[in-house]
């Protein structure tokens, strides 16, 4: 038996409705200074509305978001994010991590205010626990981490604190995640790029990450943040960020796209990387990776 698992990341969306301005008044001010700049339009919701009608009609079964829903988390932005992928489904074939994006301030993780909006796509019933959260989709078993933490202006940098690593090597000395082939979900990408792109915006303890994957038995992570798609392979793992799937961008390597992996309990058999075509207003594909 094999599953066909779509994965999408960095929709960005942007509602500022019924913002009060003194909430600008922290990080956002940056944040909002981009978006007032070069990012301004660079994620059209049409794009991710286009995703959803794709994957809607699409034999996939079941969609991953890793992370950056948002653009500043805020209530409204996470609102409508939520109404725009609600068509694809709940908790048995949506899953979804927070981005560093929907962790943007202070305020915003000590209300675990993505999981107020998103927690029933992670774990059954809606009420938060504790990341990562797991899934057993049959021949595949998920686990999906949190990354994100409120950074300083400038930074965004990620870490999967140490309680999460235990708890993975819980759920494998379980069993949890026998007799099927394991997938691990995280927003911050697990690639090198450079001292200071690393410093400032990379996983700090990736390669920690990396071994508590390996010792568990998991054999792809998945993973957004940098919007270029990429993909490598560490200690064995196949490591794949999908690149933004909403970036309206001329540039082909920057282009919005998606990936849809056919898996079974013995790993990826296929990859298809659906790229958006301005011309038709779709994805095309499927191309094989």
């Amino acid at each position: 038996m094999s599953l066909r698992i779509a994965h999408v990341s960095d929709v960005h969306v942007l509602d500022l409705t019924g913002t009060k301005p003194w909430r600008f008044l922290n990080k956002r001010i940056t944040g909002l200074a981009n978006l007032m700049g070069a990012r301004k339009a660079a994620h059209p919701h049409s794009m991710l509305e286009q995703i959803v009608r794709e994957l809607e009609g699409d034999d996939v079964d079941h969609v991953i978001i890793s992370g950056d829903l948002s653009n500043l988390a805020l209530e409204s932005e996470l609102s409508r994010a939520r109404e725009l992928v609600k068509p694809l489904g709940g908790f048995d074939r949506v899953s979804v991590v927070p981005g560093n994006h929907d962790v943007y301030t202070r305020g915003a993780q000590r209300s675990r205010r993505f999981e107020r909006f998103f927690g029933d796509l992670m774990w059954r019933g809606g009420e938060a626990q504790a990341y990562p959260w797991f899934k057993d989709l049959g021949p595949v078993k998920l686990v999906g981490f949190s990354s994100a933490n409120a950074t300083a202006p400038l930074f965004a940098h990620g870490h999967v604190a140490r309680a999460q690593l235990d708890r993975l090597a819980s759920l494998h000395r379980e069993g949890a995640l026998d007799g099927g082939f394991g997938v691990g979900v995280v927003h911050h990408n697990l690639h090198r790029r450079g001292r200071r792109k690393d410093w400032m915006h990379g996983l700090r303890n990736r390669d920690e990450l990396v071994a508590a994957c390996k010792s568990a038995g998991v054999g792809l992570i998945l993973h957004g943040h940098t919007h270029v798609s990429n993909r490598f392979e560490q200690d064995g793992i196949a490591i794949v960020g999908s690149g933004s799937s909403t970036w309206s961008s001329p540039e082909p390597r920057h282009t919005g796209r998606y990936n849809v992996y056919t898996v079974d309990e013995g790993g990826v058999r296929d990859t298809e990387v659906r790229v958006f075509d301005a011309g038709t207003g779709a994805f095309g594909g499927p191309a094989r990776a």
